[in-house]
């Protein structure tokens, strides 16, 4: 490990694994060294190896795993805001490979915080539609939608795995969503959504709760929430300050 003239040993420790990191010599998802491992290869305390390397997993670089142990990190897709109304035109941007599975398709009727969400009556017929989408092969996102059901009449009869819903609700309903009210929010998977993810229950993810409003009639046609694993995306955002 090359020496850091007046930098504290933790930092030039640090340095040299994210370096080993970025020039692909430890590739995502390999498995590093334990503390007590590197702290008698570079002779120092298991105290500054733990310092190190917490700094790496706060920077993304490096990931724990309960139970197994550290791991170099998958490199984090950067989404745009705004993008994020069409996962899968998003993903196919990126040139992912990507797959859906359709996970729940049901006709329920509106609860009161669905029909203030779609500015429809409580009770009114509403399609749930449980999408996952798997990028390279890895599920990375599950999608919960809902749609009213007189606004997306015979939405069962379309294969949702090959036609996505965003140019569905443009091509065939004619919808023309022209805004978008998203809220987001860092959550932790559930014991549902981490078995349909493959992560551990816990697992931190970003939660995308998503309104999409219609041009032709300004009322919602579709209320969605969106769980990304969190070492698979990050958030973009551009705000201009007037």
């Amino acid at each position: 490990m090359p020496s850091g003239l007046n930098k504290p040993l933790f930092v030039q420790i640090q340095e040299h694994i994210a370096e080993m990191i970025l020039s692909i010599e430890l590739a995502p998802d390999t498995k590093i060294q334990s503390e007590r491992e590197f702290s008698e290869e570079l002779g120092v305390s298991r105290m500054t190896v733990r310092r190190a390397l917490t700094e790496l997993v706060s920077e993304g670089l490096l990931e724990r795993r309960h139970g197994s142990g550290t791991y170099v990190a998958r490199p984090r897709v950067t989404y745009e805001s705004h993008e994020l109304v069409d996962n899968v035109k998003a993903m196919r941007n990126r040139n992912l490979a990507i797959a859906s599975q359709l996970i729940e398709f049901s006709e329920i009727a509106a609860s009161r915080r669905l029909a203030e969400q779609l500015d429809v009556e409580i009770g009114h017929p509403l399609y749930r539609v449980v999408m996952l989408r798997l990028a390279n092969r890895v599920p990375v996102i599950l999608e919960r939608g809902f749609f009213s059901c007189s606004r997306c009449p015979e939405l069962e009869e379309w294969d949702l795995e090959k036609n996505s819903l965003f140019d569905l609700l443009i091509k065939v309903y004619q919808a023309n969503p022209v805004r978008v009210s998203q809220t987001v929010e860092a959550v932790s998977a559930n014991e549902t959504i981490a078995k349909q993810l493959r992560v551990e229950e816990g697992f931190p993810l970003i939660m995308l709760s998503r309104t999409l409003y219609s041009s032709e009639s300004g009322k919602p046609i579709e209320y969605s929430q969106d769980f990304l694993r969190s070492d698979f995306a990050r958030i973009h955002m551009d705000t201009r300050l007037d």
